[in-house]
């Protein structure tokens, strides 16, 4: 099966080699590379094309497509998955790196248990240090997306995982233009709501925590509105398709995490309130979002009682 590895790249000529080095030296060889170029002002791209020639055999396989203008991280994940052409795909950001089994491994699990999408255990990099290895949560598909709905249990990655390129396809989903903050969480859940998940613990992703320039080290009101937007496409996308009211609960608890998130980084929920009005059922989940939003009490309570919520919320969905 050939395999589409989707790079978006932007600023990230420190960066650019060791990922590229990692994913051209894959055991696995029925590989394409789609790299979008999203206006990066550095010399990503001539690094990448440095490197490129030192692997000859992978130069068909490489194609790189240049955005006329920057268009974000949403777009270019959205331009670099319409480019594809395998059968399975794989995120890999451009400041990472993969380890040297990664794809021929998650493709084995893939094929042995005929699953939609596979996720693989994952390392931490920073100051050039790699961590202990972190394996994937051991739960069955319905748990694990009712933990990730609540946005702060579970790794919302797009990456370390494979995915079938035809679950993009037959539901629609892909990358959002415009969502460079939460850009994984747009896309993430609303792949597992219609997927059979499964899981290896072997490490096959390297996640770089010291990129100060990545997305993940910066909040700003740009990338708090970035984030109302997702939650309010998951939140309808879910409405819509989840007809039997099992990811109910789970959608509450994600809604109190952005009233959480607006209080804690904004001190208000105007931008919230006008990307996503929204209203939570049940005495706590209430009392909770009343106090969240409260400008009388301490941040510091509110987030106590919220914090209380959610750790019950996760050992009632985990047993």
């Amino acid at each position: 099966m050939k395999v589409s590895i989707l790079v978006p790249i932007y600023g990230v000529e420190k960066y650019i080699e060791q990922c590229a080095v990692s994913l051209f030296e894959q055991s696995y060889e029925d590989l394409e590379y789609i790299f979008v170029d999203d206006c990066s002002p550095d010399r990503s791209i001539d690094v990448l094309r440095h490197t490129l020639e030192r692997y000859p055999h992978r130069q068909g396989q490489v194609r790189i497509i240049a955005h006329e203008e920057n268009r974000g991280l949403g777009a270019a994940r959205h331009t670099a998955l319409e480019a594809a052409t395998g059968e399975l795909v794989m995120h890999v950001d451009s400041d990472d790196y993969l380890l040297p089994h990664a794809v021929e491994h998650l493709c084995a699990a893939m094929e042995q248990t005929d699953a939609d999408v596979v996720d693989g255990g994952y390392i931490t990099v920073a100051n050039g240090e790699e961590g202990a290895p972190i394996a994937p949560f051991h739960v069955n598909t319905e748990t694990y997306l009712k933990l990730m709905l609540c946005q702060n249990i579970v790794f919302n990655r797009i990456w370390g995982r494979l995915y079938r390129r035809d679950l993009f396809t037959r539901t629609g989903i892909n990358s959002v233009e415009g969502i460079n903050y939460g850009e994984d969480y747009v896309v993430v859940p609303r792949l597992l709501l219609s997927a059979k998940r499964h899981y290896i613990d072997e490490p096959v992703y390297a996640y770089r925590f010291d990129n100060a320039s990545s997305y993940s080290h910066s909040i700003n009101e740009r990338h708090n509105r970035s984030l109302y937007h997702a939650h309010a496409v998951v939140m309808d996308y879910f409405t819509q398709h989840d007809t039997d009211g099992t990811y109910r609960s789970a959608m509450q608890m994600a809604t109190l995490a952005m009233v959480r998130h607006a209080r804690r980084y904004e001190g208000h929920c105007r931008n919230l309130d006008a990307i996503y009005p929204h209203r939570v059922i049940g005495i706590a989940p209430k009392l909770c979002n009343a106090l969240l939003r409260s400008r009388l009490i301490p941040f510091s309570l509110s987030n106590t009682l919220y914090l209380i919520i959610r750790r019950l919320y996760k050992i009632a969905v985990s047993h």
